[in-house]
């Protein structure tokens, strides 16, 4: 081949070449540029874990599916899974975590992202009443796994009767021949009301506490005049005189064995009911009683279905434990003070190991 036709030859290959070169590179050019406009960059933050994507989805559900994340029962995320993913997109999801509650016999749950016990119960929607509690504060927070216990707390007074017996008065009367005896005044039973006010906490009895206590009405008196009269006998000397004498002594000694008598049986009559109980002991337990005292000395424990609360009682110890006898007050309960028991409230754990289980007469 001759040079001058080699020549042109080359130089339209090279001619080609470039054309070739400028072709390609417009079209990686092209591409690119095609690449930037449908590629993302996206951060995903998911509860705290945050990772960077590139990606080519639409949307954020799109994105969502392609690496299958999912979401559970509350979770939150931001944008919705609707919205449309746009370069430097940041989507993030609050995890939701699972609480508990209880109340009035069920057993329900909610998911929240964030939040205090109020707010769970509110998204329970469940209303607590005045007197109503939960477990937790209100305004605690509320951590994954807590579960709320609500009680219910309903309160209603129970008024009780009780007869107070009448008095028998008797009076000497002058006028009355000795041995016969008049009623002047028929006796009549008084009543007193006591007003209880009974607490439940779910239906269930927790406490009893006297809150009133009166007399509805006043009893009245049976009163019989007793005659002392005794005709003055005919005087027939000193003999007379002298059985007379001795006549007026045991009339005077008959008299007063018969006015103490009275006065016993009014005496035995006002006296209280006396029984005999098992006594414990129990000392501070950091406590409040069931009528809402801090316990100190001179207060006791008692079954309220056999001692109401409130009820100031007398109870006599014997032996080493003597010097305890007095007056107490029903103050608080306990569960295993059932029936004819009482607990004695002492300062000293030492006298309380000590004094152990014993009896004692209780007068209410």
């Amino acid at each position: 081949m001759e040079p001058q036709q080699w020549s042109m030859r080359k130089s339209k290959l090279l001619w080609l070449i470039c054309m070739v070169l400028i072709i390609t590179g417009g079209a990686s050019v092209a591409v690119a540029h095609y690449m930037d406009s449908i590629v993302s960059d996206v951060t995903l933050n998911d509860n705290g874990y945050v990772v960077q994507i590139q990606t080519t989805e639409k949307t954020v559900k799109e994105l969502l599916d392609k690496y299958e994340i999912t979401l559970g029962p509350g979770d939150e995320i931001n944008p919705g899974p609707e919205e449309e993913i746009v370069d430097g997109s940041e989507i993030k999801i609050h995890r939701a975590f699972k609480v508990t509650i209880a109340a009035d016999g069920n057993i329900k749950s909610v998911y929240l992202t964030q939040g205090t016990i109020k707010d769970a119960l509110e998204k329970a929607y469940i209303v607590l009443g005045e007197k109503d509690f939960v477990n937790y504060g209100l305004d605690q927070q509320a951590a994954p796994g807590d579960h709320i216990k609500v009680t219910r707390v309903k309160e209603e007074v129970l008024v009780e009767t009780e007869k107070i017996p009448y008095r028998i008065v008797t009076k000497e009367n002058n006028k009355l021949k000795k041995g016969t005896e008049k009623v002047v005044q028929e006796g009549k039973e008084g009543e007193k009301e006591r007003k209880i006010l009974i607490a439940y906490h779910d239906g269930v009895e927790v406490g009893r506490e006297v809150v009133e206590e009166r007399i509805s009405k006043e009893p009245e008196d049976r009163v019989i005049d007793k005659g002392t009269y005794v005709a003055p006998p005919v005087s027939r000397g000193s003999t007379t005189r002298s059985k007379n004498s001795s006549q007026g002594s045991t009339s005077s000694k008959t008299s007063s064995k018969q006015t103490e008598s009275s006065k016993t049986s009014s005496s035995q009559t006002a006296n209280k009911s006396t029984k005999t109980f098992t006594a414990t002991a129990y000392t501070h337990t950091g406590n409040r009683t069931r009528t809402g005292k801090w316990p100190k000395p001179g207060m006791i424990a008692v079954d309220p279905n056999v001692i109401p609360l409130g009820t100031k009682v007398y109870v006599e110890f014997s032996g080493k434990w003597s010097y305890l006898t007095g007056y107490y007050i029903a103050e608080d309960t306990g569960g295993a003070i059932k029936g004819y028991i009482i607990d004695v409230f002492m300062d000293d754990k030492n006298t309380v190991r000590e004094f152990g289980r014993r009896k004692v007469k209780v007068s209410y």
